[in-house]
């Protein structure tokens, strides 16, 4: 009994951290249907942040304006100084009008999200208390 929950486990986490790289992990889109020829295309860095490395969702819209979620986010990075865990989508974006939104449900007691175009800072969300959710909306 002990080995079938053991080897459960095992799956699970295993799982888990599989859908984590292919989701977390940086990639570029092909150009959307509806791109706009006329705006150069931007790169979009969304980064969550979490004082536990496993947590609860996140929700995002992705390169085409469609909404993503992912339950049971492990986070890869955990900063040495701070302790606290991390990770990022990276896409391009290819049409101004797409929105730029992002929730993240933390694990633990400690919630953080970002969303970056280029190199800028657009949105910022940070909440702390039991599992907490930070939220961003980036102004077009």
């Amino acid at each position: 009994m002990v080995r079938v929950l053991y080897v459960r486990l095992l799956l699970t986490l295993l799982t888990s951290t599989a859908l984590c790289l292919a989701v977390f992990s940086p990639a570029t889109a092909a150009p959307t249907p509806d791109a706009d020829p006329d705006h150069e295309a931007q790169p979009v860095t969304i980064t969550l942040t979490s004082d536990h490395q496993h947590n609860g969702a996140a929700v995002w819209f992705d390169a085409a304006g469609r909404l993503r979620t992912q339950t049971d986010v492990p986070l890869t990075h955990q900063d040495g100084h701070t302790k606290l865990w991390s990770a990022s989508l990276v896409y391009t974006r290819h049409s101004p009008d797409k929105p730029l939104d992002a929730l993240f449900q933390s694990g633990g007691g400690f919630s953080r999200c970002q969303i970056w175009v280029e190199s800028k800072l657009v949105a910022e969300d940070t909440a702390r208390g039991h599992e907490p959710t930070s939220r961003c909306r980036a102004r077009n």
